[in-house]
């Protein structure tokens, strides 16, 4: 006997509801959920997306994100415009650079910004190399680990207001992890160092401190962007919003937990927690105010890094303002 047609239709039409009803509604939403890749660089700054990845608090609030390690800012900012990120976090002056150079990214928030008052960045040198002051460094050999990023714009703003031509440096870029090799072998004869790396350089009293080039930009500013294509953002804002709700959130309590996070970063880094223990952070925050980020455009004009100043609001996207 032949089932008629309508029979046929309405046990499949049930079928398909008893399925549907048996899958939970997180796999249903995990499935449905875009993939958004996030690059971050081995630093103090990555924290709060370290800490957002390994708890679970993308997942929770219905974001589907995947933690990319990469080397540098500048790394960073090709994986951007290749397309094999969707969010990007990278220095302010490698944004701004790539933004006057017409590459399609917006700012949709910040993720760290320096003060003076917990500099999370200096000039470092071997302990017994005879170079005490910025007057000693003309002509000298130094480290970065990219040539575009904001280490090497901060070191020659530094020299200048010292009265040395930062012209004279030779920078030679390598990763962060070669550069401490490389000053006790005398390959090079400084580095600017950033956390957490600086404070572990100083606990093995092998280095010391002879500037804080960042001052010479301002004594706060904003120091690490989070970034998107602006195509990608106009179909994303709802998943953007709460991506950042989260960063907000995970800033806040990594902010208050500084401590605890040692083990999680150097995870990441894949170095001994213990030598990252007495970090000087940056401050947390995921807000942007274009006055915090204006002193490393003109930072930028006045080395010709870029050819003219434009309001930090240009690269901002709306989206960025509201957190």
């Amino acid at each position: 006997m032949v089932m008629p047609t309508h029979i046929r239709r309405n046990i499949a039409f049930v079928v398909a509801l008893l399925i549907a009803l048996a899958i939970p509604a997180s796999t249903i939403a995990q499935t449905t959920t875009p993939l958004i890749r996030v690059g971050a660089g081995p630093d103090d700054t990555s924290t709060p997306l370290i800490y957002a990845d390994r708890m679970g608090l993308f997942k929770k609030a219905g974001v589907n994100v995947e933690l990319v390690k990469l080397a540098g800012s500048a790394a960073i900012a090709a994986a951007l415009a290749g397309g094999s990120l969707e969010i990007a976090k990278m220095s302010s002056s490698v944004a701004i650079t790539a933004h006057v150079k017409g590459l399609p990214f917006t700012a949709i928030g910040a993720i760290s910004a320096y003060s003076s008052e917990h500099p999370d960045f200096a000039l470092i040198v071997p302990l017994t190399s005879p170079i005490k002051s910025a007057k000693d460094l003309q002509g000298k050999t130094l480290a970065s680990v990219s040539l575009q990023d904001f280490q090497v714009l901060a070191t020659q703003v530094w020299a200048a207001q010292n009265g040395v031509d930062p012209t004279s440096f030779k920078f030679i870029e390598m990763p962060v992890t070669s550069t401490l090799n490389a000053l006790e072998q005398g390959r090079v004869d400084a580095a600017p160092v950033a956390e957490p790396i600086l404070s572990a350089s100083l606990a093995a009293g092998k280095f010391r401190i002879i500037g804080y080039p960042v001052d010479a930009i301002a004594k706060h500013f904003t120091g690490g962007l989070l970034l998107a294509n602006v195509s990608w953002v106009e179909g994303h804002r709802n998943v953007i919003d709460r991506f950042l709700h989260v960063a907000a959130d995970a800033s806040k309590y990594v902010g208050s937990h500084e401590n605890d996070m040692a083990p999680l970063l150097a995870e990441y880094m894949n170095v001994d927690p213990g030598s990252i223990t007495k970090t000087r952070h940056a401050v947390r925050g995921v807000a942007i105010v274009p006055a915090d980020l204006q002193p490393v455009i003109d930072a930028l004009v006045k080395f010709k890094t870029i050819p003219k100043p434009f309001p930090a609001e240009e690269m901002i996207c709306s989206c960025a303002l509201r957190h």
